[in-house]
């Protein structure tokens, strides 16, 4: 079994560094599972349930990538959509099935390589990607895929580390900070990255939109403290939301293909 402290902060989004100060439940036991989603979306990770649109897409195909314990299925299924969860190589599939089950829900759970994913073209109305913790950065090879499995019309919702965050900040509005006041770690391991790279990595897709959320008060230096906690992550947030549309193709983009498709024929 993986590390259950590990498994958890990556689930809150929270720097390895902190630890409960108090007795908790037995590690993957149902309560265990019970109080990570409690915890999921309370305080700093409340902007998950607008960001994540639970609710908002009820009887439409949802295919979720990067699943963690399956928490977010969970609350996809819940509200009535159709969830299919993607599973790599550094996935805990015994985890999401354990966690789905404790609820009684099942869902497909279905391994796949995101450079070449098992699903007929159009398969999916929303792709859900959580990529804070993907050893690498988004590429073409893996946005082509989502763009080929989404239907037109199809969004995609994305969670990507913000390079501009709160510690690039910090290191460059305040480089002797480190004297008195050391910052806790990275919640996340994936590739930093910015709006303007999003834009073009996902160049492919329309009606791009990206905020930037996540900010523990905990890290931020001391005088920063003092300003409301929930506009500052707006400026130094650590994680990307990102959201942008497959375009339908045009009225007429498409009687230009249905006419060449008649003459060759």
């Amino acid at each position: 079994m993986p590390d259950s402290h590990l498994v958890a902060t990556r689930e809150l989004i929270r720097p390895p560094t902190i630890r409960h100060q108090r007795a908790v439940e037995e590690p993957f036991s149902g309560g265990w599972f019970e109080e990570l989603e409690h915890k999921r979306y309370q305080r700093q990770g409340a902007w998950l349930w607008r960001a994540l649109e639970f609710g908002r897409h009820p009887g439409e195909s949802l295919l979720l990538l990067g699943a963690g314990v399956g928490t977010d299925a969970l609350q996809y299924t819940r509200t009535g959509t159709q969830v299919t969860v993607a599973i790599t190589t550094d996935d805990y599939p015994q985890l999401i099935h354990q966690n789905l089950a404790r609820c009684g829900v099942t869902v497909p759970v279905v391994p796949v390589d995101r450079r070449s994913l098992p699903f007929p073209d159009g398969s999916f109305d929303v792709v859900v990607w959580n990529a804070l913790y993907d050893r690498t950065a988004a590429n073409a090879a893996e946005v082509v895929e989502i763009f080929r499995v989404l239907r037109p019309g199809g969004k995609i919702i994305g969670l990507f580390p913000a390079r501009y965050d709160v510690a690039f900040w910090q290191r460059w509005l305040l480089p002797v900070a480190r004297l008195w006041w050391r910052r806790p770690p990275d919640p996340t391991t994936a590739p930093k990255t910015t709006a303007r790279e999003l834009r073009g990595v996902f160049s492919a897709f329309s009606d791009h939109r990206i905020s930037k959320r996540h900010l523990r008060r905990g890290e931020l230096p001391y005088l920063w403290r003092i300003f409301p906690l929930v506009l500052l992550e707006r400026v130094l947030g650590r994680v990307l939301v990102m959201k942008a549309k497959k375009p339908i193709p045009s009225v007429r983009l498409l009687a230009r293909t249905s006419s060449a498709r008649r003459a060759a024929a």
